[in-house]
């Protein structure tokens, strides 16, 4: 049952911080006014994916104020900072979920059996996905900006990889590789040096973080059959 409680806090989690998290609240993390919206909205989000309001959730988002505000006042913008912050959430669900696994039993929706498998699947995409997404961002920020077709490959990329992980076809991952590969080639031809150089470093992160958010999730996937 443990691992059905961490699915569904870990997809309240993404949507929390990577749907329904406002660039308002992201600019005004220091102001209380930001950090209490965004609170309310992970201990929101853990109750729309239950339908319960559990008291291990107040726990949950206390533990999420605590790392938020680490972040915020604490470590230097960057990568290293982004990543630090993710992991430490990531643990503080995992570590909720083993001790209350009773969580998700309780809920009403636990009568829906499948469903904590589309949490892990859906929660799985967005977080590679979107996350991917701001890890990219920070790497390359001071490289000068994107373009929407890289934002939009990168997702895609990342998504395929977490979908064919955490789906069981771990083969099909050599396909996702080739197939950025071959894109890789092909967009060298007509780019300065830093153009390609920018292209490689992005292209790495956006596989690397994708293999990071699918891998882990694969090995969690057999204790929801």
């Amino acid at each position: 049952m443990a691992a059905y409680t961490f699915a569904a806090l870990f997809l309240a989690h993404v949507i929390a911080d990577y749907v329904l998290q406002t660039t308002w609240m992201v600019v005004n993390k220091k102001r209380p006014i930001a950090m209490a919206a965004h609170i309310g909205l992970v201990l929101g989000t853990m109750c729309a994916t239950t339908l319960t309001l559990n008291p291990w959730f107040l726990a949950l988002a206390l533990l999420h104020l605590w790392i938020d505000i680490i972040k915020t006042y604490a470590m230097p913008e960057g990568l290293s900072a982004y990543v630090a912050d993710q992991v430490l959430h990531i643990a503080s669900i995992t570590g909720i979920a083993l001790l209350a696994p009773q969580i998700w039993p309780m809920s009403p929706l636990a009568e829906v059996e499948a469903l904590p498998l589309y949490y892990m699947i859906v929660g799985g995409v967005l977080f590679a996905a979107r996350g991917g997404q701001y890890a990219v961002a920070m790497l390359m920020g001071a490289r000068g900006p994107g373009s929407s077709h890289g934002v939009v490959l990168g997702w895609a990329e990342r998504a395929a990889l977490c979908v064919v992980l955490i789906g069981g076809w771990p083969i099909w991952v050599a396909a996702v590789i080739a197939l950025k590969g071959i894109y890789m080639g092909l967009s060298f031809v007509g780019r300065d040096e830093g153009a390609r150089r920018r292209l490689f470093l992005g292209s790495g992160i956006s596989l690397a973080w994708g293999l990071a958010v699918a891998v882990p999730l694969a090995l969690v996937m057999p204790m929801m059959h």
